[in-house]
């Protein structure tokens, strides 16, 4: 008799720890980890019938290498929130994603972000389309907004670039509005020779 009340109240408990997990997972709940390539941690993502498609947030910081100035490498101190929507097939292929982002900090002379600096700001939104469903380096994208810009309490904008941007497969980018478009061998911008010496003369002063 006891051994049959500890097996009936065995079957109990994993009766309603599978009834928990089932009411705890959303309607039409789809696990991220069986997506290609996997959503962001923390992302929720559900099957609409059409799609599937996934939320997520993202807050980021950094202090690293950044652009190469006439007088020196600039060091980038700063962080960055994004909000994105991403669409897979019904087969948990990626197809299609949106970012809005924002991202702010300041540039320095100093590995450390030390010594005089410059503040920088970043307002834009971008969406990917993959040629080849699930495969990044497939994708084509296409960027609004202001992109980056540089200023100096007392000395002014420095750097401004803005408008639309397309970013290709095979690595082409066009650029059409204000700044100058120019990206070095390290993924860096390529600060023009009149905004360069602005920067340095504000980095050094």
């Amino acid at each position: 008799m006891k051994r049959a009340t500890l097996l009936l109240a065995a079957m109990l408990a994993a009766l309603l720890l599978a009834c928990g997990a089932a009411l705890a997972a959303p309607k039409n709940y789809v696990d991220p980890d069986t997506l290609t390539p996997p959503p962001p941690p923390g992302a929720e993502c559900k099957d609409t019938g059409n799609y599937i498609i996934c939320h997520y947030s993202l807050d980021d910081s950094w202090a690293e290498p950044d652009s190469m100035l006439s007088c020196g490498r600039a060091y980038s101190t700063g962080s960055a929130h994004s909000e994105g929507i991403r669409w897979y097939s019904s087969d948990g292929l990626l197809l299609k994603r949106f970012v809005r982002a924002t991202n702010s900090g300041t540039w320095s002379l100093s590995p450390t972000g030390e010594g005089p600096t410059v503040s920088f700001v970043g307002h834009y939104n971008f969406v990917d389309y993959l040629a080849t469903p699930g495969d990044f380096d497939s994708a084509t994208q296409i960027e609004h907004g202001m992109d980056f810009r540089i200023w100096r309490p007392g000395s002014g904008v420095m750097v401004h670039l803005a408008g639309i941007f397309v970013f290709t497969p095979d690595g082409g980018i066009t650029h059409h509005g204000a700044g100058e478009l120019a990206i070095d061998e390290e993924g860096n911008l390529v600060i023009p020779a009149k905004e360069d010496a602005a920067l340095c003369e504000a980095l050094q002063s």
